[in-house]
């Protein structure tokens, strides 16, 4: 059924299309305002009603989330606005912000019910309950299954860090509610304050999931590393293409989901007439904007691959590169002149994960080092770049 309702949201739309992502966005929004709000006027009327603070927590946490539903259509609102004169490249990042916002709101949230639950430990007062109580929760938890799987669905449809955000948050809350039932159950067997010690950890939770919800929004606001299939699918599409014999440095930018943009160059025959050169990069630009919705600029680098000199000592520069721990890969690499002239020059990426700055300083030393060793008269020339680009 989740998939049918779906399909009719996403079915025969460009939701890459920050107007159809603005309809996506009201949509959820709309369901989750009208599920979370019925939600938390059932459990907090239950919670006053059996006087259990775990219980009222769980209805606030509800609230939250019809705040956040509010929020999630505000954000997909403000994010489809066309672009402006100060903001070129359109407003999709909002839509990270907007999940920024619903991370600190659950954070808040969660604070303020430790301080309650902790009161409640320290002044405990009796816990009431009844099957048909316990009976309405459980059936509370099939709303909240129904958010999750709606929203990590439609989220992963459309590529949306806000819908799966707000899909984690669910299962979260089918987590507390159960917890909640728990709770209720045991405080009608012991005197021991058990609502309160369940407050507690449902409150520890809701800031937990607050925490880790903002670093997954933070990340592309800060500029993430492009994910290894992404990059990998731009280096096989480019290098399809005639006369691309090799590719590097690619670089891709996020300004939101529905604007990506990223520079890559290749390498071409030096001897390749320009016109000629030209239609191919782009055509290349052209089908990657058309199949993969990214807007990409080319940078040209001719290769003399005709140079038997030159390839040969690519060859060995690459194997004593390649030799050295942590380093990845090389790329524009030079070679000219003979004897005294000569002069190598070339880029090598590094493990960004393994290599600090000083590693990086002694990469390049035992690098050019050996590389005197083999051209003893050669003035060499190397460069050190972060693995960011994955090519």
């Amino acid at each position: 059924m989740i998939n049918k309702m779906i399909d009719k949201v996403v079915d025969g739309r460009d939701f890459q299309v920050a107007k159809e992502r603005e309809r996506i966005g009201r949509i959820s929004g709309m369901l989750g305002i009208l599920l979370n709000f019925i939600l938390f006027a059932v459990k907090g009327l239950l919670g006053l009603f059996t006087g259990s603070i775990a219980l009222i927590a769980d209805a606030f946490n509800n609230l939250t989330d019809t705040a956040s539903s509010v929020i999630t259509i505000i954000g997909f609102k403000m994010a489809g606005k066309e672009p402006d004169k100060e903001h070129p490249y359109g407003h999709g990042r909002i839509e990270y912000l907007t999940g920024l916002t619903i991370s600190v709101l659950i954070i808040v949230v969660g604070y303020q019910f430790v301080v309650s639950s902790f009161k409640k430990i320290l002044s405990p007062s009796p816990v009431t309950s009844s099957p048909l109580i316990i009976a309405i929760l459980v059936l509370s938890l099939s709303f909240k299954l129904f958010i999750y799987y709606f929203n990590k669905r439609l989220g992963k449809k459309v590529d949306s860090s806000t819908l799966l955000a707000t899909a984690q948050d669910a299962i979260g809350d089918v987590l507390t509610t159960s917890v909640v039932i728990l709770g209720l159950i045991l405080s009608q067997y012991t005197a021991l304050p058990v609502d309160g010690f369940i407050g507690v950890l449902i409150a520890l939770y809701i800031i937990f999931s607050g925490l880790r919800l903002s670093l997954e929004t933070i990340n592309p606001i800060l500029g993430e590393k492009p994910e290894k299939e992404l990059a990998d699918k731009i280096k096989k599409r480019v290098l399809s293409y005639e006369h691309i014999h090799g590719v590097h440095d690619l670089q891709i930018h996020n300004y939101g989901p529905a604007k990506t943009m990223a520079t890559i160059d290749v390498e071409v025959p030096h001897d390749m007439n320009l016109v000629e050169l030209h239609n191919v990069v782009d055509k290349i630009e052209r089908h990657i904007r058309e199949d993969l919705n990214i807007s990409l600029v080319i940078h040209v680098d001719p290769i003399n691959y005709k140079d038997e000199r030159y390839m040969e000592v690519k060859k060995i520069v690459g194997d004593i590169a390649l030799g050295i721990d942590n380093i990845i890969s090389f790329h524009d690499f030079r070679y000219t002149g003979h004897s005294e002239d000569e002069l190598i020059i070339l880029e090598v990426v590094v493990d960004s994960r393994n290599t600090s700055e000083k590693d990086r300083s002694e990469i390049r030393k035992e690098l050019e080092e050996k590389l005197h060793q083999r051209f003893k008269t050669a003035r060499i020339m190397i460069t050190v770049d972060l693995d960011v680009a994955v090519l």
